[in-house]
């Protein structure tokens, strides 16, 4: 029996997937480095003799990794669309530079979002804290 509902299934094509990527990483990035801005601005306000101080440095500390873990799946998005242009044969960074690989890009963005949401879960936890 043919399943019932819409089947009208629009393809989506890899331009405007790898746009959409990039986009999310961007606001990752974004919405990571104004909490950690944030964060540190209360570090320095409400937050100056309180217990919950190493919590919101270590908050602030997860969210600023992840914005850079967020840049870095940027970059390693940008190179892998360049490379199926044009063969780039640049050595630079060696053995010390990651796979320019889907999987690793995958990888990299599913561990700056769990950063993000640690370190957000941490400073709200740490204001939590202070306002009890």
């Amino acid at each position: 029996m043919a399943p019932q509902g819409n089947t009208n299934i629009h393809n989506v094509s890899n331009d405007t997937i790898a746009f959409l990527s990039f986009d999310f990483l961007k606001q990752l990035a974004t919405l990571a480095l104004a909490t950690a801005g944030g964060s540190i601005t209360l570090l320095q306000t409400v937050l100056t003799g309180s217990s919950a101080r190493p919590l919101m440095i270590l908050a602030s500390g997860l969210l600023v990794l992840s914005a850079l873990f967020s840049l870095q799946a940027q970059q390693i998005l940008v190179e892998r669309l360049r490379s199926t242009l044009a063969k780039d044969d640049d050595a630079t960074g060696g053995r010390f530079k990651l796979p320019r690989t889907a999987k690793v890009e995958s990888r990299i963005t599913i561990v700056a979002f769990a950063m993000f949401g640690a370190g957000l879960g941490l400073a709200i936890s740490a204001m939590a804290g202070v306002w009890s």
